[in-house]
């Protein structure tokens, strides 16, 4: 059941970031061009932040899933697999702590920033700021699945999953 949530999920997110960069082009793009013919855009800045946080946690989240983040493993490939797998869950019971704490302070930025508009969007601030703990909650879905797959990786001494191409964290 999981794994059809997790394909629906990311099916959705991959809509929500293609839609959302395909937004952010075209509105910097238009504003750019407005502008050389000297025709204020000004709701372009704040579309654009709205956007630009939006598509950058959820494509944080899709990264995370796909194990597609940026990486410095030179030292770590050559350990032993059991040593490589505590390496990856230390990793990742850091990140989970992490996102705790985006969360968690996140929601609190929301509300903080409730009564406070854009200048051009008539719509609230938390509507950006809301980008943080929803991503961050996205991503501490992935993280809880990947500390669940390394603690099962020890308790069955089965480290296959960690064999170049399925997981790399």
């Amino acid at each position: 059941m999981y794994k059809k949530f997790e394909k629906v999920l990311t099916k959705v997110e991959i809509a929500i970031v293609c839609f959302g960069l395909i937004l952010l082009i075209a509105t910097v793009f238009a504003a750019a061009v407005l502008r050389f013919f000297g025709i204020d855009m000004s709701v372009s800045t704040d579309l654009a932040q709205l956007t630009f946080a939006w598509v950058s946690f959820i494509g944080a989240d899709l990264a995370m899933r796909q194990d597609k983040h940026m990486g410095v493993d030179m030292l770590v490939d050559r350990l032993p697999l059991a040593l490589k797998n505590a390496v990856f869950l230390f990793n990742y019971l850091l990140i989970f702590a992490f996102l705790v704490f985006a969360v968690r302070y996140g929601i609190n930025l929301c509300v903080v920033n409730a009564a406070r508009k854009y200048n051009t969007l008539y719509i609230s601030y938390s509507f950006a700021t809301a980008s943080c703990p929803v991503g961050c909650g996205l991503m501490l879905i992935t993280a809880v699945r990947k500390i669940a797959l390394y603690i099962r990786n020890i308790m069955k001494h089965d480290y296959s999953s960690l064999m170049k191409g399925e997981v790399n964290a």
